[in-house]
């Protein structure tokens, strides 16, 4: 027997017929759109920290390679940008842990939705989407981690080298710096690479969740 696939929104469209066949009070399409509105935050904000790295990464650059004549204001210009990233990354990960956080409950309740439902070949619709669903939701759980780890390797070699400026600004304290600057723009480079990897996989996921055209809130 041969099921044609479609996409897990028009899935769960499909489903929301079914609470009242089977004595439920609602399917989980709310939380899908929840799910979904988070994953475009997870984008939003990872746009968003990648621009911070870029500028970040500028002012370090130019405290230790071009400084403006004043490397008092250099440093200071490095600092506030790195103040500002950390902030977009503890956004990024408040977005990131909002997704993981109505996972669990939400795929659990679907599954307990799809045992409910007696006809096989819309059972088997289900299941098939539901696996998709699967393979989405750990796919962007291991492109998070991979992501946050890489961040947080970048935000403490980052916040060590500001210690380690905010104590010496000299001509020697400088050039010490300038040999650590590639190690950092390496970690920045990672991260960045990460971060477009992240903001594709949750794209899919939140395309996937999204409701379907006509579906009422």
């Amino acid at each position: 027997m041969t099921f044609h696939k479609m996409s897990i929104a028009t899935a769960l469209t499909l489903l929301m017929a079914l609470p009242a066949l089977n004595g439920c009070s609602h399917l989980p399409y709310q939380s899908a759109q929840s799910i979904s509105g988070h994953s475009m935050s997870v984008q939003k904000n990872g746009l968003n920290v990648a621009a911070r790295v870029d500028s970040t990464m500028g002012a370090l650059n130019t405290l230790l390679n071009k400084p403006s004549g004043s490397l008092a204001n250099d440093y200071k210009s490095f600092s506030n940008k790195f103040s500002s990233l950390k902030s977009g990354y503890a956004d990024l990960k408040g977005a990131i842990s909002n997704v993981s956080g109505n996972q669990g409950k939400y795929m659990a309740t679907w599954d307990k939705q799809i045992q409910s439902i007696s006809n096989s070949n819309i059972q088997a619709v289900a299941k098939s989407n539901y696996s998709n669903a699967q393979t989405d939701f750990s796919r962007f759980t291991t492109r998070a981690k991979t992501t946050e780890s890489s961040g947080g390797a970048l935000m403490a070699y980052l916040g060590n080298m500001k210690k380690y400026l905010a104590t010496d600004l000299s001509a020697s304290g400088i050039q010490g710096a300038s040999g650590l600057l590639g190690k950092a723009k390496s970690r920045a480079a990672t991260f960045k690479h990460n971060l477009a990897k992240l903001d594709s996989d949750a794209s899919r996921l939140s395309n996937d969740l999204k409701p379907a055209a006509g579906t009422s809130n």
